[in-house]
């Protein structure tokens, strides 16, 4: 579609009837001066200022309608909406297909009719046929330079003398504005999201290494005066504390490393079989230490994943059920086909109350990190982790694509 130009400025002046040259730029400083009040007010909501820019389009604009749109996909959804008979509420959606938006998310940029019914290709769109609406002015609202959606306006009313250049950057700069604030508020969140992790890695060193460390310093002050039996056992206990200890600094490096979005992956095809088996081979003597028996039924099928990345999941999985299942029970690994999918399940049998150290089975995993880590491991292998308690009966399961 050939969409209609804006008036320049200078034409725009001559053509505009009833307003002398004094008249029009003190109009046009006026309607500068509304949008750097705007623009330099402290607003800590979204639906505010976006109700506050509505208003100051309608009156700059002359129009009857002024509406905020976040457009996701082939939706169009009202962030927030100004009509004369408050029919538009915020969270309305419609197919974009059916809007006149849908021209300017396509073209990406600022776009005006000024007159649709002079227009052959919009005489017959829904919009018009329904809302008569003739006069429109759009510009697309970027956030992280990817479309957001729409600030609009239209009216009923005929633009007898078409958008000038001045209104088309007034609607852009006001777009450009919401933009930045939208941009703003995602870093504000991820920043509180970031002070909020760390919060709790503090928390999690704080509590969960003072109980190896303090049980390293309390071994070491009998050490001294111990036997040769003693010794061996001693050094036993602190060779365990200090694993714990190792195992609670390299869950948080890697919490640290995924929440920094360093994460890296090299996928490639391999046998899911073989991976489990290899895991598991390093957790045997943790299942026989708590009096486990592992029960496996496993399918072979190939996967495209980063091998590494892989073994970790299984081993976080793997030490959770060897730490947290009742003793003299067994774990089922089990390894399916899923139409185009291989299921992965391990089910153990685990205290249902917090009689066991205070465990809530809810959050099972590694100084409380383990099971996030293994969701941001599966996530870039397109996946996710399911878990289920049913009964003592306590469940993981995903799935991977077959290569």
């Amino acid at each position: 579609m050939k969409y209609p130009k804006f008036v320049k400025d200078n034409e725009f002046y001559k053509i505009h009837q009833g307003l002398s040259d004094l008249e029009l730029n003190q109009m046009f400083s006026s309607n500068l001066k509304l949008l750097h009040k705007l623009t330099t007010s402290h607003y800590e909501d979204l639906k505010y200022l976006i109700h506050d820019y509505l208003e100051v389009g309608i009156k700059v604009f002359g129009m009857e309608i002024g509406i905020v749109s976040d457009v996701e996909g082939d939706e169009y959804i009202v962030c927030d909406a100004i009509t004369p008979d408050k029919s538009l509420k915020p969270g309305d959606s419609f197919e974009l297909e059916g809007t006149y938006c849908r021209e300017v998310v396509q073209s990406g940029r600022v776009i005006g009719f000024p007159h649709v019914g002079n227009i052959a290709e919009m005489k017959d769109h829904p919009v018009y046929i329904n809302m008569k609406l003739e006069s429109y002015i759009s510009a697309p609202i970027y956030k992280n330079n990817k479309i957001f959606g729409t600030l609009n306006f239209s009216s009923t009313k005929i633009r007898e003398h078409g958008f000038s250049e001045f209104e088309r950057e007034f609607i852009s700069m006001m777009a450009n504005s919401i933009g930045t604030f939208l941009k703003l508020k995602d870093k504000e969140e991820r920043l509180e999201l970031s002070n909020q992790r760390i919060r709790k890695l503090t928390g999690f060193v704080a509590h969960d290494l003072r109980t190896p460390l303090g049980n390293i310093l309390s071994i070491c002050e009998f050490l001294e005066d111990a036997d040769e039996s003693e010794r061996k056992e001693l050094i036993e206990m602190i060779k365990n504390s200090s694993e714990k200890g190792l195992e609670i600094v390299h869950t948080i490096l890697e919490a640290a490393v995924i929440d920094s979005g360093k994460l890296n992956v090299e996928k490639e095809k391999l046998s899911l079989k073989d991976l489990i088996n290899t895991t598991l081979d390093e957790y045997t003597k943790h299942f026989s230490q708590n009096s486990l028996t592992v029960n496996k039924n496993l399918i072979d099928g190939f996967v495209e994943v980063d091998k590494e990345r892989m073994m970790q999941v299984f081993g976080n999985l793997f030490s959770n059920a060897a730490k947290y299942s009742k003793p003299q029970t067994c774990v089922e690994i089990i390894l399916k086909a899923k139409q185009n999918k291989i299921e992965f399940s391990i089910t153990n049998t685990v205290y249902t109350d917090k009689t066991q150290e205070g465990l809530d089975v809810t959050e099972l995993g590694s100084v409380g990190l383990g099971m996030e880590i293994i969701q941001e491991l599966l996530k870039v292998h397109g996946s996710k982790l399911k878990v289920e308690l049913l009964g003592n009966k306590y469940s993981s399961s995903f799935e991977l694509t077959i290569a």
